[in-house]
């Protein structure tokens, strides 16, 4: 049974797009409590009621190079392969503006900390929101917040990759090392429910210039550092509003 008293939906990033759309279909799908914020400077969310401003943080350090911890995780050594003299390297080397769009990535982690710590204390099950995260209306997503509500689980949500008609509403659950995006290093994150008591030291981490980017940043804040792998990617019940392909007057019947 879940304790609807103890879970907050908490949107942060930037308001673009349909985000007004969003909201309003989230609260139908998702009925609790639910907290609004932004950085100072940008468009102030419609239809989001008290939502806080936070001072956008100010990056010396690229969190996905720079960092000094370098995850264990065969997708980032990937990603982040120094270039040899003769060679590509990783993707983030060769792959046109993706070296500068990746250097603060592990910004959102910040936003969604500053405003999990203005919320009362009987919120202890966070409910991680984008305004462009496309939920499912046929999904079950009860389950799983019951599972980290019992549990302590963390539960990330991930289309899958690539363009989406549409959220896929069956919910295909994976464990670590199961595939190629599911590393034991990896916390999938386009919606993301976990415990409250998790999220602690991101501050210090970035101040430290060692807080990570990404979904590398997510398992470092809820669970590396607690040295556990408590968690499970699920893919399917979203998309991302700029990954819907489907024809915009037909979104109301996902």
């Amino acid at each position: 049974m879940i304790k609807k008293n103890e879970v907050a939906v908490c949107f942060s990033g930037l308001a673009r797009d349909e985000h007004e759309w969003v909201i309003e279909r989230t609260k139908k799908i998702l009925p609790y409590d639910t907290f609004f914020c932004t950085w100072e400077g940008y468009a102030v969310p419609k239809n989001a009621s008290d939502c806080k401003l936070f001072p956008e943080p100010k990056y010396d350090y690229h969190n996905l190079i720079e960092t000094k911890t370098k995850p264990d995780c065969t997708l980032w050594k990937k990603y982040t392969k120094t270039p040899p003299p003769n060679g590509r390297g990783g993707k983030i080397w060769w792959k046109p503006n993706l070296m500068e769009q990746t250097k603060s990535n592990s910004k959102q982690i910040l936003g969604h900390y500053y405003l999990v710590n203005s919320l009362p204390q009987q919120y202890k099950v966070i409910i991680r929101m984008r305004y462009d995260a496309i939920l499912s209306s046929k999904a079950d997503y009860g389950k799983y917040i019951e599972r980290v509500q019992e549990t302590g689980f963390s539960v990330g949500f991930d289309a899958g990759g690539g363009a989406n008609y549409g959220p896929q509403h069956e919910l295909n659950e994976h464990t670590n090392h199961d595939c190629r995006r599911c590393t034991g290093w990896y916390l999938w994150d386009h919606v993301l429910f976990h415990q409250r008591w998790r999220l602690k030291n991101v501050q210090k981490l970035y101040e430290d210039k060692d807080l990570l980017g990404a979904e590398w940043g997510w398992h470092q804040v809820l669970h590396h550092q607690w040295d556990d792998k408590d968690y499970h990617n699920v893919q399917g019940g979203e998309t991302l509003v700029k990954c819907c392909t489907a024809p915009r007057e037909i979104w109301d019947t996902f």
